[in-house]
């Protein structure tokens, strides 16, 4: 009987986070590529140098503390005012400084208006505050379909603040004011749907015990989103605020597969495995399932958007846009092992050995600092973006290495599978580029879609890696 709860809190939960994560970004994409259309690459640019701050400042604020409670099989409430109290005070001292130091920011990029950028963009900070015990109790409940419906009304809300106040001539404004209606409409929701939730009361006790599970995720999560959105700063630096615009709208577009993915593997398949935690044969028949369905899907969509990656710019951003096909094209390859990557960290997570997901993110970040090094001292965007993707190749394959040994396990069939799905998503993009290279129109060639479509999953049959029907079969069982 718990079996098939389990079962089927993982499909329900999957449904429902997909669902409503695909809703809400596909209508932050249709508020994005609005705003594209109206706003210029350099304006882009100047809120991707913005937002690089507030995404860290953000990492601080949450703490890692969200998944210790959603780990924790007996949260009270006290946990959860704990929780509140810690990234309340974090999220005011992070504004602060950003505030502090908002002039000197600006200074080095020589552009003055990126400190009232950041000064009126920082108090999301604090908004998102209000919100993040609530949510961590959805995740724990397992209320999936709550939490994606909220989202996507709070999306639908500061994506309409945004659209307006970009038809109302704010400009570049009009990014930011779209950034802080999200948050302050999802925080009012979550209040009024789910409550207070907690009673100003900090527990020491608590506090350590959540701490020593957080720390290392959120140093970890730190450097990862540090050194992931660091590109924005280089690129602005040392080359345009049109480069970062291009890598920046490449990136939100990447996002958009990437981001589903990513969701739901850190709230559905974490707190769903966490449940396994006790009986590592259950835990390891689970995930390996799983690890095969998303490695699969991510392998495809890979495909899809290398392959059509410049028509894909051209229907969605317009003309304008066509810088960011390079970026666009790259940084799928790094997602792919970015997202494999992730998913092993569930594995880390679960065990409660996140002290190694530390040890591994700081080896992984030493490579990613040559690769910049690199890029920077020649002055060379290739370079730049090429180290990225390396640093994520060697990254997933480390974290692939050490999951195993938790597991106590031969990990050798998810390599084996990774390895061969490369190897058939490497002749599809070479194969249906070359017959892409013969057709003129670049609308035409989108009907090669079946070629690929026949390729990869044509390839997939031939190697044993996956079969749709079979995995139905097995999952019900």
């Amino acid at each position: 009987m718990e079996k098939t709860t389990l079962k089927k809190n993982i499909i329900n939960g999957t449904l429902w986070s997909t669902g409503g994560q695909i809703a809400s970004l596909f209508i932050g994409l249709i508020a994005n590529i609005w705003l594209a259309r109206i706003l210029s690459p350099d304006e882009f640019g100047q809120v991707g140098v913005v937002m690089f701050f507030i995404i860290v400042a953000n990492v601080l604020t949450e703490g890692g503390l969200v998944g210790a409670l959603v780990r924790k099989k007996d949260a009270t409430p006290k946990d959860y005012s704990t929780v509140f109290i810690c990234n309340l005070v974090i999220s005011v001292l992070c504004f602060l400084l950003l505030v502090a130091f908002s002039g000197k920011i600006a200074d080095f990029y020589k552009d003055q208006a990126l400190q009232s950028l950041l000064i009126v963009a920082s108090p999301v900070l604090i908004i998102n505050a209000f919100q993040i015990t609530q949510l961590a109790k959805l995740i724990s409940d397992l209320k999936f379909k709550k939490r994606s419906i909220l989202r996507l009304i709070s999306t639908i809300i500061g994506s309409i603040v945004g659209i307006i106040s970009a038809y109302c001539g704010t400009g570049v404004w009009s990014l930011i004011y779209m950034q802080l209606g999200i948050a302050a409409s999802l925080t009012i929701l979550l209040w009024i749907t789910e409550g207070l939730f907690f009673s100003i009361q900090f527990s020491k006790v608590s506090f350590k015990k959540l701490y020593s599970f957080g720390v290392n995720t959120t140093l970890a999560s730190l450097l990862d989103t540090a050194f992931d959105n660091i590109y924005q700063l280089i690129l602005g630096k040392y080359f345009s605020f049109n480069q970062v615009g291009y890598y920046y709208q490449a990136k939100k577009l990447q996002d958009v597969p990437g981001g589903v993915i990513n969701m739901v593997t850190q709230t559905v398949i974490f707190s769903s495995l966490a449940k396994l935690q006790d009986d590592k044969v259950a835990f390891t028949k689970a995930y390996n399932k799983i690890t095969l369905l998303f490695l699969v899907v991510l392998g495809f969509i890979s495909c899809l958007i290398y392959v059509y990656s410049e028509q894909i710019i051209l229907i969605v951003y317009g003309k304008k846009w066509l810088g960011a096909i390079f970026y666009m094209q790259l940084l799928t390859i790094a997602s792919f092992f970015y997202l494999q990557e992730k998913i092993n960290r569930v594995i880390f997570k679960v065990f409660d050995k996140t002290n190694q997901i530390l040890y591994l993110e700081f080896f992984k970040k030493g490579v990613q600092i040559i690769s910049i090094i690199v890029g920077v001292i020649y002055l060379n965007i290739y370079f730049l973006i090429v180290g990225f993707v390396i640093t994520s190749i060697i990254g997933y394959f480390i974290n692939y290495f050490y999951s195993r040994k938790i597991l106590e396990k031969d990990g050798s069939f998810e390599f084996v599978s990774v390895i061969k799905v490369v190897m058939i998503a490497s002749i599809c993009i070479f194969v249906t580029c070359e017959v892409n290279n013969c057709i003129e129109n670049i609308y035409i060639k989108l009907f090669s879609l079946p070629l690929l479509i026949i390729l990869y999953w044509g390839g997939l049959y031939i190697l044993r890696i996956y079969n749709i029907i079979d995995f139905i079969k097995n999952f019900k069982k």
